[in-house]
């Protein structure tokens, strides 16, 4: 079982083919979604009152617990233009809304949970949740740049206190302040985290520990719609599959590598949360069994 929390958003997308409005979007909302194809997942995050009940639904749907979902003032709202090659964005508009002032509360019965995912939000959001859940068994975060920037003291405590951190590339080069990935791996290491997942985009990720390094590719796509969740698509894949298993040897992460590439990929495929609504078990384990073929594992 998982606690997750994150951004809980409704996003505008622009891509030069195609644009959305105010679709259900953030890290919690992908995350908890994907995650909870593989075991029960908990969401704790706030919505505005202007929150769409279709999109309160779909979740609930899923089978996520939102009992740690809180309601007040006006949802987080994110206005963005994707480029062309779909891999890099423009922010339009910004409202962060209620998350400013969020305070967030792990409900009582909720605290021992085993697994818990610090979605992208505000650092001190993440400790606050960090520090309500007891003795959890594995603690996942990500993060992005603005945080880097503006908030690096609380986020140096997060990544000091969790097992392990997910940044992409740009992310890892502005953390570490260097152009090579290995050495920016090395260094959140050194910070105190257990591993480090290092997102390349379509060119896979790296999982890095103090004794390994575990590259993997993405799966590939023909047709990609709209870019947005796939990072928390893919750690939905990932930490549900290590809470399925209940253990984190080599084989299990490697496994839990490829589940998150495949969520990832069903992610993109569509604007929001659309593909995954749509899938099955079955077709995600029939993408997964074509993915374990292709990289030969």
């Amino acid at each position: 079982m998982i606690i997750a929390t994150g951004s809980i958003a409704l996003d505008t997308t622009r891509t030069p083919f195609q644009t959305i409005e105010k679709a259900l979007g953030g890290a919690g909302s992908f995350f908890s979604y994907c995650s909870s194809f593989f075991t029960p997942t908990r969401l704790v995050g706030v919505v505005g009152e202007d929150f769409p009940a279709q999109h309160w639904k779909l979740l609930q749907d899923k089978g996520i617990d939102l009992a740690g979902v809180k309601k007040e003032g006006l949802t987080m709202f994110c206005d963005w233009n994707y480029h062309h090659d779909l891999n890099t964005r423009d922010y339009n508009k910004l409202e962060l809304n209620s998350l400013l002032t969020y305070r967030p509360v792990v409900p009582i019965t909720w605290t021992k949970t085993p697994y818990l995912y610090l979605g992208t939000t505000v650092p001190e959001q993440q400790l606050s949740v960090l520090k309500q859940v007891k003795n959890p068994l594995f603690t996942l975060m990500d993060t992005i740049e603005y945080y880097i920037d503006h908030d690096r003291k609380n986020l140096d405590e997060v990544m000091a206190k969790v097992d392990a951190v997910l940044l992409n590339d740009v992310e890892a080069r502005k953390y570490a302040n260097t152009p090579n990935l290995v050495k920016a791996a090395k260094y959140v290491l050194d910070r105190g985290p257990k591993m480090v997942i290092i997102k390349k985009g379509e060119n896979g990720c790296t999982l890095f520990t103090p004794t390994a390094i575990l590259p993997s590719a993405a799966f590939p796509l023909e047709n990609i719609i709209d870019p947005t969740g796939a990072g928390d698509s893919f750690a939905g894949g990932f930490l549900g599959h290590i809470a399925k298993m209940g253990k984190r040897d080599v084989q299990t992460l490697k496994e839990a590598m490829a589940y998150g590439h495949v969520m990832g990929s069903y992610a993109v495929e569509d604007f929001g949360l659309r593909r995954l609504k749509a899938l099955t078990a079955g077709q995600l384990q029939s993408r997964y069994n074509l993915y374990k073929q292709m990289v030969c594992f």
